[in-house]
């Protein structure tokens, strides 16, 4: 049950930092939104991934299944999130939010993937 409560946690944390951190750069998403979306892919990319790493430090004997279910119940996540505190906000359609926004959260599954495989690859030879 904590590992549950951690993966749901670490991606509210995953979702929350970029959100967070948007409203600073409003005169970029004007001013040119796709090199706001861009430094949104970055942001998330490495706060993904450093929780992830921490995520798998608490799972017992964790590798790639793992990893993908943590990358999709983060994508899941990360997509609900965005239906209560993004698409409301821009008046988009969910094919233009997909298009736009939402895609870019399939990395997710891959990222954490690797990193489950490589955490147990590490555990066998360890």
């Amino acid at each position: 049950m904590k590992i549950l409560f951690r993966r749901l946690g670490y991606g509210v944390i995953v979702w929350a930092v970029p959100y967070a951190t948007s409203p600073t750069m409003l005169p970029l998403i004007q001013r040119d939104p796709i090199f706001f979306g861009t430094i949104m892919i970055v942001e998330g990319s490495i706060v993904g991934t450093a929780l992830a790493v921490a995520y798998f430090q608490h799972v017992p004997h964790p590798d790639a299944r793992d990893g993908f279910i943590l990358g999709a119940v983060w994508m899941v996540e990360n997509w609900l999130l965005d239906f209560v505190g993004v698409v409301p906000f821009t008046h988009t359609t969910m094919t233009r939010y997909f298009m736009e926004i939402g895609l870019r959260y399939v990395p997710m599954i891959a990222i954490a993937t690797a990193i489950g495989y490589a955490w147990r690859k590490r555990a066998i030879h360890a």
